[in-house]
């Protein structure tokens, strides 16, 4: 049995079950993939996916392929329709990462209010900055408005740490979650456009699909408070970057906490790495060293259910080749 692995970082590769054949390969910068290795897919039975291109053409070049296993939650990167006519299961990792997700949203939450990165570029600098960070303002979490984007398993893990913090929280999703859900949440159910007028922190979690596509724009951020600040752990591509380093140059909103990027790695030249009001991280917010742990038991839980002859779990495209 081989596995390829498409992905940027070969360490997991390392964890390959006993008695398997494996090889790394990763796109180009074109998001091609050279021929060479494109051949290492004709006798791959797995092929584990992290944030790299799986299009028709390149399932076409594996006919004995028996699992798509993407390394994540999202699968925007993964023609799943194109899977499901060569008969090929899609599996993610629905809950794997929730957990560092959501901490990792409240921490941009929390260092946004306190102007952590201000304060510790100055003091680097030799400076005592207490009146300038005063002065500029730093805020309580406790009494906020958190409205949420999306409320699956991170929206809803980042809902009850902020209440923790004792945040009121509001969300807007695709359908109405049941009364368990919203009660033992705090949350309440509202339109976007309230959402965005009445919420001190906006954050996003919700896949980027055809609808969520640049769904935060230059008229989403000017309905906004001033005062508000964007938080982004989902995908870049539901904002429009471009509109949103617009928005914190002029003072529309007052800052902004993204983990993700619609072209990753981040422009060196992207005008949001020249804005002072925003903390960006590079795609870790699920990459704690314990959510990586249950991301690899997943993956050989599946890899051995496939090799068994099971189904595996967490399958997202349609069954039944065609």
């Amino acid at each position: 049995m081989k596995i390829v692995y498409l992905v940027q970082n070969p360490g997991i590769a390392s964890r390959t079950p006993d008695g398997w054949h494996s090889t790394v390969i990763a796109a180009r910068q074109d998001s091609g993939y050279a021929d060479q290795d494109l051949q290492e897919l004709a006798d791959a039975d797995i092929l584990v996916v992290g944030l790299e291109p799986v299009t028709e053409a390149l399932l076409g070049r594996a006919r004995q392929l028996k699992l798509v296993q993407r390394l994540g939650v999202g699968c925007d990167n993964i023609d799943l329709d194109a899977a499901a006519r060569y008969g090929v299961p899609v599996c993610n990792m629905p809950d794997f990462n929730a957990a560092a997700v959501a901490e990792h949203t409240i921490m941009l939450m929390l260092a946004l209010l306190r102007r952590v990165f201000e304060s510790t570029l100055l003091m680097k600098a030799g400076k005592w900055p207490i009146s300038t960070i005063v002065a500029q303002g730093i805020f309580d979490l406790r009494g906020k408005m958190v409205g949420i984007i999306g409320l699956g398993a991170i929206g809803q893990a980042v809902a009850r740490r902020a209440r923790a913090f004792e945040a009121s929280i509001s969300y807007n999703d695709r359908f109405q979650h049941g009364p368990a859900i919203e009660e033992g949440l705090g949350a309440s159910l509202v339109s976007l456009d309230t959402l965005l007028r009445q919420s001190d922190i906006v954050t996003c979690h919700l896949p980027h699909t055809v609808e969520s596509h640049r769904m935060i724009g230059r008229p989403e951020l000017l309905k906004m408070k001033r005062t508000a600040i964007l938080i982004n752990t989902a995908r870049g591509a539901i904002v429009d970057e471009e509109a949103l380093a617009e928005a914190l140059h002029q003072g529309i909103i007052a800052g902004a906490g993204l983990d993700v990027f619609a072209d990753e790695p981040l422009d060196p030249k992207h005008p949001l790495r020249r804005c002072p009001n925003v903390l960006l991280t590079p795609h870790t917010a699920g990459q704690t060293r314990e959510a990586m742990e249950r991301m690899v038991e997943t993956m050989l839980d599946n890899i051995q259910r496939v090799a068994s002859g099971e189904e595996p779990r967490f399958r997202v495209n349609p069954s039944g080749r065609t």
